[in-house]
């Protein structure tokens, strides 16, 4: 899990101060970069590796709603990586200030290379970011 703590801001909220979906998906999106970019991904070296995140599918469950104003966690997840497919399902889910959550982001991603513009398996560098290696004890 990844987390970032944010505020709701004015250009989030619509009339009646609520955040709207599109601040959601952006938010999304940043804690994505952000996650990257902590793991040494900087868009420069990904640009550098010719490969990209594409996204996809976005499934907005709300539960409470975000205030104008309002503090908020955002937790990054990934729920699954199909490789075969070359895909991962990513959960982001977002809490106010009293731990509840409010509304939850499912995305599938994909990895694309810009140079054959073709959807790829993730390069190896990337990948250990994505995946939790289980340890196992030792037999006998």
């Amino acid at each position: 899990m990844f987390q970032r703590k944010y505020k709701v801001q004015g250009v989030d909220v619509n009339d009646f101060m609520v955040m709207q979906n599109a601040a959601y998906l952006n938010y999304s999106s940043k804690i994505l970069e952000t996650f990257l970019f902590v793991k040494g991904f900087t868009k420069l070296k990904m640009n550098a590796l010719r490969v990209g995140l594409q996204k996809k599918n976005d499934k907005i469950t709300q539960h409470k709603s975000l205030l104008f104003t309002q503090i908020f966690l955002v937790d990054l997840e990934f729920e699954s990586i199909v490789f075969s497919n070359q895909k991962m399902n990513v959960s982001i889910h977002f809490y106010n200030d009293k731990s509840e959550l409010c509304t939850t982001v499912t995305r599938e991603l994909f990895w694309f290379d810009y140079t054959s513009w073709e959807t790829i398996t993730p390069p190896k560098t990337i990948t250990k970011y994505f995946v939790e290696e289980k340890e196992y004890g030792k037999v006998g």
